[in-house]
């Protein structure tokens, strides 16, 4: 069987050896990478191909003995394909893989000014990509030099804005590279980063309704390109798709919100059980953690001590993946809790006939009308999830 290794300064997190295994039957290692190892890693014939991750897709350059004409002109190399004779070619399959996403996010460049984020050989193959859609301008961004993070005022006039750097990757999640607030006329966010599978970034354009992709859709479909590479062969391009939603599947969150007593611990261990995932359930790791119950923390120490170590739980666990999680009631009472679910979930609130409702060890629904609970919290219900559930069923 043949061998081939994803080469990355950070790969043990990478979602490469899955999408692969979707594509064909090799072996897919991932080779963490110190600078000093990248040559010897390069020589070792016993892989037969490499996909190359940040920070070596420039670097990996000066080690193939051919590259392609179109990894020649971006400056830049994520896939390498050892021939018969032990030569290294180098391939970009980033490329592909940047317009596939751009195109099935329908969001246009063309006659744009974009700001492109990072300097690296992600940046410079998005650059191309944006050359050859005609975009009207293109301003890379980075530490140092003319355009910087200092004086990016200077852009926010951009329509579009494309983030290649790891600010904002696993396990750093949520901290955003720019605000992107402050681009008035924006049209369009795209950020290459797939885990979490919506970054700060991501986010807070879907909540200006600004048309927004990240990185899931461009690692598949560049994944498809470099497999055919490895293999030798041509795949069908209607697979890229339905990789993607198997990836999305397998990897996202599935988390319940819903009114106290509604049913999403239930609901959550059935559906782990369906789909042979793992449940977590907020209120039992809060109880784990204090080492009392819900009401006995309300009572002694206060719901706003309770609200932060909710918060910090759902931080921990929010940013894992392949998960079923049910949250609290109360969960949609902060609003920085709707980003810490949303990066890496589909969220489905669970309704459930205000008559039906459990209280038995709700602290709230037993100091508060229920009626007055649900008038406070059915927007946020309703703004933070993708799905509902009616859940009027006896549950067992």
């Amino acid at each position: 069987m043949k061998k081939i290794g994803l080469i990355g300064g950070r790969v043990e997190h990478s979602y490469s050896p899955m999408i692969h295994s979707k594509f064909g039957d090799y072996q897919y290692d991932l080779l963490q990478t110190a600078p000093e190892e990248l040559e010897a890693r390069l020589r070792d014939t016993e892989y037969s191909g490499f996909n190359v991750t940040i920070p070596y897709k420039i670097d990996v350059m000066q080690y193939c003995d051919e590259v392609s004409d179109e990894a020649t002109k971006i400056g830049s190399v994520n896939t390498i394909v050892r021939d018969e004779n032990g030569k290294l070619k180098g391939y970009n399959t980033d490329y592909f893989g940047f317009r596939y996403m751009m195109e099935d996010a329908e969001i246009s460049v063309t006659g744009r000014k974009c700001v492109v984020l990072g300097s690296g050989g992600a940046s410079r193959t998005v650059q191309a990509v944006l050359k050859d859609l005609d975009a009207e301008e293109i301003i890379v961004v980075s530490r140092t030099g003319e355009n910087n993070y200092d004086n990016l005022e200077k852009h926010h006039d951009a329509e579009i804005v494309i983030n290649t750097t790891p600010v904002g990757m696993y396990p750093d999640n949520l901290h955003p590279l720019v605000d992107i607030e402050e681009f008035f006329n924006c049209k369009g966010v795209m950020d290459l980063i797939f885990n979490p599978h919506r970054t700060k970034l991501i986010l807070d354009a879907q909540r200006l309704g600004i048309p927004a992709a990240g990185g899931i859709d461009m690692i598949v479909a560049q994944a498809w390109e470099a497999s055919e590479l490895f293999q030798g062969i041509e795949l069908d391009r209607d697979l890229i798709p339905i990789v993607i939603d198997e990836v999305k599947r397998e990897k996202m969150n599935t988390v319940l919100i819903g009114m106290p007593g509604s049913g999403k611990t239930f609901l959550g261990k059935t559906m782990a059980q369906s789909r042979g995932k793992e449940f977590v359930d907020i209120d039992d790791i809060i109880e784990e953690r204090e080492g009392m119950s819900i009401p006995e923390i309300f009572d002694q120490k206060g719901e706003g001590y309770f609200r932060k170590v909710e918060t910090a739980i759902l931080e921990e666990t929010c940013k894992k993946t392949g998960l079923v999680i049910a949250t609290g009631g109360g969960v949609v009472k902060k609003r920085g809790n709707r980003d810490i679910i949303r990066q890496n979930s589909v969220v489905i609130w669970v309704k459930r006939d205000l008559d039906k409702l459990a209280k038995d060890g709700r602290p709230l629904s037993l100091s508060t009308p229920l009626e007055q609970l649900y008038e406070e919290r059915k927007d946020a219900y309703d703004s933070w999830s993708d799905y509902f559930i009616n859940n009027n069923q006896e549950m067992k």
